[in-house]
């Protein structure tokens, strides 16, 4: 296939900018990638799509800004398939937590070559710091990565987090669907380096002493193998044992592990368009994360909706905590140290006795929760997805 020439388009010496992994799939990374597409294209770049999900979720504006790049989608995926692509133009690969990249576009070449990974451990391997440098640049999603990738000497680095969509999550009233209910959020897929296993326990103590407390989640996970990783917790029981159509059945695993029924609803899989509803219903989110590669989208989609919200002092979490806009859970475990396992090496912890004392915090000062509620949405301000993407394509621009 033949790559467009380089054309100049108002300060950005590029025409297209090539996006390496699946746009539109229901994960952070389609999440990421299908708001990137859509500014980079309102930006006048058009995105070079290579995958893109069956189950793709855009409002009408989005899919129409995007026609001709999905037109263009069979060009671009067919040349990649014949091998030995090379475009004019940045292009953006997804990396894996050893830095390798998919097989699709294994002999790529863009100008330049841009590696974006969202690593979970803070080692890596020689052979692939080495690996590294086959990149011109890259783009760091947390400045935990980029410390990490410093660490290792890996120096063509630049932190580009990832955006909100501030249209969609902004505060807003709730309906009182959880009316006289303390509701607590935790959201994201359930595995153990998420935490859903510190969250069953703190919320088990916090109900005890407030019936009226309801624990909403939305932990959809479609792949049960990492799920069931829950199972090195020791705060819980078992793992949620998986339906016949294959997700999670979340109730069945909190009734074993002693919450009542009437003591959480669970979401099932809820989707990005929906989730801002969901969430102004909430009095109150928490998110004990071991460990976030990137800034943890769903609660970056909380705070910008004015929910307080309970952080882990770890990881990428520290882009999103300021004084007041959080209730930081700052006792930390150093869990590489702890369990001698260099996979969990920069993982944190949390105290079950913080998390708890969050909670009972937020339930005792309605208004100084709202308030940093308020403060947090003020703080998402500046992480728009036109504002981060304008970050990236500056990046991009600096090392074309």
């Amino acid at each position: 296939m033949t790559a467009p020439s380089r054309t100049r388009i108002g300060m950005v010496s590029f025409s297209h900018v090539g996006i390496g992994w699946t746009v539109g799939v229901p994960s952070g990374w389609g999440t990421y990638g299908a708001n990137l597409a859509y500014e980079l294209a309102r930006r006048g770049i058009e995105p070079a799509i290579f995958m893109l999900s069956p189950e793709l979720r855009m409002t009408k504006m989005q899919l129409d800004t995007l026609r001709p790049a999905i037109l263009r989608l069979g060009e671009w995926s067919g040349a990649a398939k014949a091998g030995g692509l090379k475009v004019d133009f940045p292009l953006l690969l997804a990396l894996n937590d050893d830095l390798s990249f998919f097989d699709l576009l294994s002999g790529a070449r863009g100008h330049p070559m841009v590696g974006v990974p969202f690593f979970e451990s803070a080692v890596i391997s020689p052979e692939n710091v080495a690996g590294a440098k086959r990149f011109d640049l890259i783009v760091a999603g947390s400045t935990w990565n980029a410390q990490v990738m410093a660490q290792h000497g890996i120096g063509h680095v630049r932190t580009c987090l990832q955006g909100v969509d501030l249209a969609l999550f902004k505060p807003g009233p709730g309906t009182g669907r959880f009316k006289d209910r303390f509701a607590i959020f935790s959201g994201g897929k359930l595995e153990y380096r998420k935490g859903q296993d510190l969250v069953v326990a703190a919320f088990k103590r916090f109900h005890a002493r407030h019936p009226d407390a309801l624990l909403v989640t939305a932990w959809h996970n479609p792949w049960p193998k990492i799920a069931a990783k829950i199972t090195l917790s020791p705060h819980i029981s078992g793992a949620p044992p998986v339906r016949d159509d294959g997700t999670l059945d979340v109730p069945a695993w909190l009734k074993a592990n002693g919450l009542p029924e009437s003591a959480f609803q669970d979401l099932g899989r809820l989707d990005n368009a929906s989730t801002p509803a969901t969430l102004r219903e909430m009095d109150f989110a928490v998110f004990p994360n071991r460990c976030e590669g990137g800034t943890n989208l769903v609660a970056m989609e909380a705070m910008a909706c004015g929910i307080p919200v309970a952080l882990s002092r770890n990881t990428g979490h520290l882009d999103l905590i300021r004084p007041g806009n959080c209730y930081s859970l700052d006792m930390q475990l150093p869990m590489g140290e702890l369990t001698g396992r260099k996979d969990l090496e920069g993982w944190g912890e949390t105290s079950l006795d913080e998390l708890v004392g969050a909670m009972e915090t937020a339930y005792a000062d309605r208004a100084e929760a709202k308030r940093r509620g308020a403060a947090a949405a003020a703080f998402m301000q500046d992480w728009g997805w036109p504002e981060q993407v304008g970050r990236l394509v500056a990046a991009l621009e600096e090392f074309s």
